[in-house]
């Protein structure tokens, strides 16, 4: 018959758990004796060190952050652009200019009064430091039409002008 460190150390060596559940578990059979207190110790050390990282990440409550910083910043002012968005001139808009899976600030600062195409299709983007920062990048095109982000330099204090 197996016993509840057995079917633990079963588990565990399969690697298929998210490690703090695995650990308020152990505590549990911990407090309940189901475990001794060395059991429990070596079985939260293998436990940490078998985990899969793939399975650690909380799906639900990073989506949940995400939503509540983009809710922030988009009662800043800042939206996220999506597909068939009107930006006008001097807007600042979140998006993932060169597909990376980072959201940039961009501002669209072109000839057109607005454009509702994405951030860096046309001429006349550029990246920002911050919702309200400093221009950090122009967004270009290479030679093969691929989005590039060439910084710019700053301009030094007292020499604007």
């Amino acid at each position: 018959m197996k016993t509840t460190y057995d079917i633990f150390r079963a588990v565990i060596d399969g690697g298929k758990f998210v490690l703090s559940d695995m650990d308020e578990k152990l505590d549990s059979a911990w407090i309940m004796g189901k475990i001794t207190t060395a059991e429990r110790v070596e079985l939260s050390k293998l436990a940490a060190e078998r985990a899969d990282d793939s399975r650690q990440i909380d799906i639900t409550a990073a989506l949940a952050d995400l939503e509540n910083r983009v809710s922030v910043l988009e009662s800043a002012g800042v939206r996220v652009w999506v597909s068939g968005m009107s930006t006008a001139r001097g807007q600042t808009v979140l998006y993932d200019v060169i597909k990376e899976g980072r959201l940039r600030y961009c501002r669209y600062d072109g000839g057109r009064e607005a454009t509702s195409l994405s951030p860096g299709r046309i001429d006349g983007w550029v990246i920002l430091s911050g919702a309200g920062g400093d221009v950090t990048h122009t967004v270009q095109h290479d030679e093969s039409g691929q989005i590039i982000l060439v910084p710019v330099e700053p301009v030094p204090d007292g020499a604007e002008g």
